[in-house]
């Protein structure tokens, strides 16, 4: 009778244990991602609320940019396809390029795909710039609502006078809806102590003038360029650099290369975008104008290529914070 009891004791306890590791390793699972037991996530972007019941399974990215953080963020197999947008994967973080390379490339005109192409993903989440949600882009908010795709644009592209604190909130975002929460907190943690970094170096400076020089816009006789707001300008600023034109209302603005000559940058700061040769051939064409071979800038070679993709919200804009900093502080 005693070795029955005893028995019976001993099976008893074996069922609790194995009750307690199933019950264990159910609620990690909800806890690490995508489980049925987690809980809907809702959030604010670009002026629409959207519940996410739970994380996507099929993403695509509308940029190389946006392909980078949802790599890093270890979110690589949610990723069907990717859009270069106007970028080229040269200038993806060597950490982050073999695993964006790989991915399934959407064609289109200037790097970005039309609407039919990314519905044929079977996409449940699309995430891009809010330029890739106008009707003259990718499409609509509304278009992809109509096809029950969820989307997300970064906050940088939208808000009024973006920080990185936009670029932070999005990685936050992604890792909310993706039940990466963990992983999103660090990265933004790591990129903020970077930032704290920069603004040390700088601090009490003489800020160093500086004329963005974006894209032409006609013909060789205007371009546009940044005016006193935007990220481009509070990255500059965070580098430790003046704007020449940071008087002039709006975000993107259009001069003349005599209102340049005029405010004498000390640096002019080319940017790079869709491929080989782009910003070498900007710069070759004010050696050779003899209005603009005149500038200081010019005739002292201070040109600075920065790279269309860590202009833009990013996870290299931190990178070219610290190499602009670097170069006009050295």
């Amino acid at each position: 009778m005693m070795k029955k009891r005893l028995l019976a004791l001993f099976l008893c306890a074996v069922m609790t244990i194995g009750l307690c590791a199933c019950g264990n390793t159910q609620g990690q699972t909800g806890t690490s991602g995508g489980g049925d037991t987690d809980e809907p996530v809702v959030i604010e972007n670009m002026g629409i609320t959207t519940t996410y019941e739970k994380a996507p399974e099929r993403a695509v990215a509308l940029s190389y940019s946006i392909a980078e953080i949802m790599v890093a963020l270890g979110l690589k197999d949610k990723l069907v396809a990717v859009a270069p947008s106007m970028y080229i994967l040269d200038q993806v973080s060597e950490e982050y390029r073999a695993d964006v390379g790989s991915l399934p490339l959407l064609e289109g005109n200037y790097g970005v795909p039309s609407l039919e192409t990314v519905l044929d993903t079977n996409a449940e989440f699309v995430y891009g710039d809010s330029y890739s949600f106008y009707a003259s882009s990718v499409g609509t908010a509304e278009d992809f609502q109509k096809a029950g795709v969820k989307i997300y644009a970064t906050e940088g592209t939208y808000a009024e006078n973006p920080t990185f604190e936009n670029t932070y909130h999005d990685i936050l975002n992604i890792g909310k809806i993706f039940r990466v929460e963990e992983r999103a907190e660090e990265l933004v943690a790591e990129l903020r102590a970077r930032e704290t970094a920069v603004k040390d170096k700088v601090r009490g400076l003489e800020p160093v003038p500086v004329f963005y020089y974006d894209s032409d816009t006609g013909g060789g006789v205007s371009m546009s360029t940044i005016g006193n707001t935007g990220l481009q300008l509070f990255m500059l600023e965070l580098a430790g650099c003046r704007n020449v034109f940071d008087d002039v209302e709006g975000e993107f603005i259009s001069v003349s290369w005599e209102d340049v000559i005029t405010r004498d940058p000390e640096y002019i700061l080319v940017c790079d975008y869709y491929g080989s040769g782009y910003a070498e051939e900007k710069i070759a064409e004010l050696k050779s104008n003899p209005e603009t071979a005149e500038m200081d800038a010019v005739k002292n070679d201070r040109f600075l290529i920065v790279p269309g993709l860590a202009m833009f919200p990013s996870l290299e804009n931190t990178d070219m914070v610290e190499q602009i900093a670097n170069a006009v502080h050295p």
